[in-house]
């Protein structure tokens, strides 16, 4: 009888004591997240549990003791140069080609001294990948507003020609230049600098900043990659307080400053590691002061950014250039055959070395018919040996233009000088030929674009052909069946 009631006391005593335990900050066993497993949850100095576990816990986060699962294994993922920064989803954008412009030098009839009175040039910024075709008609249309000024500026140098009475000595231009700064599949910006010199003690610098959505082409608001934006002033303003006694600076600058920001008409412009900002010369200082810039760069400033619009900065390495799958079809206007190609590039290899006796061979071993005169009938004619011929799957013109090996000796054996391609119907022709140094050259002349006396000059044959039939499917709707 008694072992009797020590057994019962002391199963009593088992009871009480477990009950007891759980008030007590100790180890409790719960369910995992499917209601089976179970885990061992260890409460924190600053968590006091308030009931048992039955389901999932709320803190801390389990972990598996009993009935460990396979273990998982997490794709890394890429990390920038800092912590904490967000790793930009970006792969490389588009293909582009800058042009430059030939320099216009008309107004010289009043102009006594060396060198031409005025010199006028222009780049031009092509879009050369079909996949951003919204892109390259926004950039074109850049182009075109930037060409109308410039064309403005000359004619009213012109005007003042008119109007000087005395000898002009001074040598006036008006450039505008383009420097990419950043292209991605996200993000394409680029500056446009406008370098003038219409006399006095300086020239004029403007520089402004374009920053395109890279898959729509719409233009980019400066809120559209900086989320904090009085965060933003505030550095901005900190930085250039550090220079503003070195440099000069009117003592409203910081006012100015700030309404610059505000109102977005600070000079701004997207690169990889962020933006990089100015304020065009006579902002915030003196005319002889310059533009005034700094880099406001991700990695100083993380928190201002918003993050899915950042760039390649640090350590983040794009995407390879999409090269597999290439066809020369698609990438020169969809008709255009591997075999149109091979001859457009053959005779362009012959330039300045191929005779129309060599040419002319040539051709017939491609079964290509053609027109022309060679050096005898030249002769005859008193003219230069050409030849005509048209290009495959397409209603290309080519025509060949030779000239005398001996410039001295007008007779003399004649050589391939030029190539010039016309795609009837539309306002656009390239002409390739050899530049001073003997490299081959393609001019690429866009009569749509006002006037061809300017023109873009590459030197590349992708990228000419590429250049001249992006433009004119961006601009002609019936591009791509006629091509």
């Amino acid at each position: 009888m008694k072992r009797f009631l020590c057994i019962v006391l002391s199963i009593v005593m088992m009871i009480c004591l477990t009950a007891c335990g759980d008030d007590e900050s100790g180890a409790k066993e719960g369910k995992s997240r499917d209601g089976k497993k179970k885990v061992t949850l260890t409460p924190t100095a600053d968590v006091t549990p308030t009931e048992k576990p039955t389901g999932e816990p709320d803190t801390p986060t389990p972990t598996p003791t009993e009935e460990p699962g396979p273990e998982v294994t997490e794709t890394p993922t890429p990390t920038p140069v800092s912590q904490g920064l967000p790793v930009p989803d970006v792969t490389e954008g588009p293909n582009w080609v800058i042009g430059r412009g030939d320099g216009c030098d008309r107004y010289t009839e009043k102009y006594k001294g060396e060198g031409p009175a005025f010199d006028s040039s222009i780049d031009y910024l092509y879009i050369t990948e079909y996949d951003y075709k919204n892109l390259a008609k926004a950039v074109r249309a850049q182009n075109l507003d930037t060409y109308r000024k410039n064309d403005k500026v000359r004619f009213s140098a012109a005007e003042l020609f008119e109007e000087l009475t005395y000898e002009f000595h001074e040598k006036w231009y008006e450039n505008n230049t383009i420097i990419v700064k950043r292209n991605d599949s996200k993000v394409f910006a680029y500056t446009r600098t406008d370098d003038t010199y219409l006399g006095g003690a300086h020239p004029y610098e403007y520089r402004t900043g374009y920053c395109f959505n890279s898959q729509t082409g719409v233009l980019l608001s400066l809120w559209d990659l900086i989320s904090d934006k009085e965060g933003f002033a505030n550095d901005v303003v900190e930085y250039f307080s550090k220079v503003a006694d070195e440099e000069g600076f009117w003592d409203n600058w910081e006012t100015v400053a700030r309404e610059a920001i505000a109102g977005e008409t600070i000079g701004w412009v997207a690169t990889d590691e962020g933006l990089e900002l100015w304020f065009n010369t006579g902002t915030l200082a003196p005319y002889a002061t310059g533009e005034v810039s700094m880099e406001y760069e991700i990695i100083k400033y993380p928190g201002r950014f918003v993050a899915s619009m950042v760039g390649a900065y640090g350590s983040y390495i794009p995407a390879p250039k999409r090269t597999e799958g290439f066809i020369y079809e698609d990438h020169w206007g969809y008709s255009r055959s591997e075999r149109y190609r091979y001859v457009l590039t053959g005779v362009v290899e012959g330039l300045g070395t191929m005779s129309y006796e060599d040419l002319a061979e040539f051709l017939r071993s491609q079964d290509v018919e053609f027109e022309g005169a060679g050096d005898r009938e030249a002769e005859q004619q008193e003219s230069n040996a050409y030849a005509v011929f048209f290009g495959f799957d397409s209603t290309d013109r080519y025509f060949c233009y030779f000239v005398p090996e001996d410039k001295n000796n007008y007779y003399s054996t004649q050589r391939l000088a030029s190539i010039s391609i016309t795609f009837p119907g539309y306002e656009f022709f390239l002409i390739a030929d050899l530049d001073e140094d003997g490299y081959v050259q393609y001019e690429i002349i866009d009569c749509s674009f006002d006037d061809a006396r300017d023109a873009a000059v590459v030197y590349d044959l992708d990228d000419a052909m590429n250049v001249m039939i992006m433009t004119m499917m961006t601009y002609y709707d019936d591009i791509v069946s006629a091509y």
